[in-house]
């Protein structure tokens, strides 16, 4: 299988990895300090992850978070295609520091988007309909239905967040091979300024 998260082959150095994951900064940001966490194992998507490793995904999701936070005093927009809107069809969740604080109206309270806890609604979700988006901002966690069309909203608000604009290929980027290499160095240098129970053992 000519997976590019399985070989691991021309990415950007790992910031740092967990027994069943990695994290590292997005070859091709959306914004500077776009960072995913890829399953070591070749998974459609989270919503197909043991409870295990949804455990595993939280405490690595929370340290990749304090980073970011930290590094680019920015709220993270947390989101995950599932296996909808992939480009690369296996599991991974993009952290992305973007100046959204709240989620717009229209799209909290849309019936395609709803609350949930954490990642056993979304396996849940997924075993039932085979589809999912993941959306996490501050506190609050939404399942969006794969095919909705409050989609459009959420390009919206990071077309906004971001700067870009999203043509019928994609995302049209303005981030740089250094935005990326600056992620690398400003998570050498958070972890030369936490404890150690936070550092990569």
């Amino acid at each position: 299988m000519d997976c590019i998260f399985c070989h691991r082959r021309d990415q950007p150095p790992t910031l740092f990895e967990t027994d069943r994951l990695y994290v590292v900064p997005d070859k091709y940001p959306l914004c500077p300090g776009h960072t995913l966490i890829i399953s070591k194992d070749h998974l459609p998507c989270y919503g197909a992850a043991s409870t295990d490793l949804q455990r595993e995904l939280e405490a690595t999701s929370d340290r990749a978070a304090q980073f970011l936070r930290a590094a680019y005093a920015k709220p993270l927009f947390i989101w995950e295609n599932g296996v909808s809107g992939q480009t690369v069809y296996h599991a991974h969740l993009h952290l992305m520091p973007l100046p959204i604080d709240r989620l717009p109206a229209e799209l909290e309270s849309h019936p395609d988007v709803i609350s949930i806890r954490g990642w056993e609604a979304v396996a849940g979700h997924f075993a039932r309909n085979g589809h999912y988006r993941y959306l996490e901002l501050g506190a609050t966690r939404r399942l969006v239905d794969g095919h909705s069309p409050v989609l459009r909203t959420v390009v919206r608000v990071l077309a906004e967040a971001t700067g870009l604009q999203y043509s019928r290929t994609g995302w049209v980027k303005t981030t740089t091979p250094e935005d990326v290499a600056e992620v690398g160095r400003r998570f050498a240098a958070w972890q030369g300024n936490i404890g150690p129970e936070l550092r990569e053992t």
